[in-house]
């Protein structure tokens, strides 16, 4: 397995299992409850994210040698943006990412569970040579291998972090613990 990857792969399951922890810990259905018309509940954060999880994948083509020798600073311009202390509205293209208006809590977060057992086990095969895989299509950036592809999804995992917090006092929640950010 490549260095980085067992290193960013326990930071993404730190923050899936302290996201959901904390999402478990609400009363009753206010992980529902949309702080407003135009804003996501919590369930489809959840949702969204396991969405994000989905697209990537661990067992595609092997990158060409400028897509492999342009993926680190595709990720790392890619990584930059997402921490930026602003909203970043979603890319064109990014419908299949966008959550559902009313999706299963408990089935995305036994689903998004699953997923990242998968991820433990390839990325535990991985040899270094594997890392070259093309993992994640963005729709801007484009191509981002396995390293990249990781770094990627945790940055934007943690972006993500401020509209917990935002969603947390919209519903008057603010007590409750934020996710942790690794």
């Amino acid at each position: 397995m490549p260095r980085t990857v067992p290193a960013r792969l326990d930071a993404l399951e730190t923050h899936r299992l302290g996201l959901t922890r904390l999402v478990a810990s609400l009363p009753a259905g206010a992980a529902r409850r949309q702080p407003s018309p135009r804003a996501w509940s919590l369930a489809q954060l959840l949702d969204h994210l396991h969405r994000i999880d989905r697209g990537l994948h661990l067992d595609g083509l092997v990158a060409s040698p400028v897509v492999w020798a342009t993926s680190g600073a595709r990720g790392a311009l890619i990584c930059a943006v997402l921490a930026l202390p602003v909203r970043i509205p979603a890319p064109p293209g990014a419908a299949s990412v966008m959550p559902s208006a009313d999706p299963d809590l408990d089935a995305t977060v036994v689903a998004w569970a699953a997923l990242r057992r998968r991820w433990a086990e390839c990325l535990g095969a991985m040899r270094p040579e594997d890392e070259r895989r093309i993992a994640f299509r963005h729709p801007i950036v484009g191509p981002l291998c396995v390293p990249e592809a990781l770094a990627f999804v945790l940055a934007h995992h943690r972006h993500h972090d401020a509209q917990v917090r935002r969603t947390l006092h919209a519903l008057g929640l603010a007590s409750a613990t934020p996710t942790p950010s690794p």
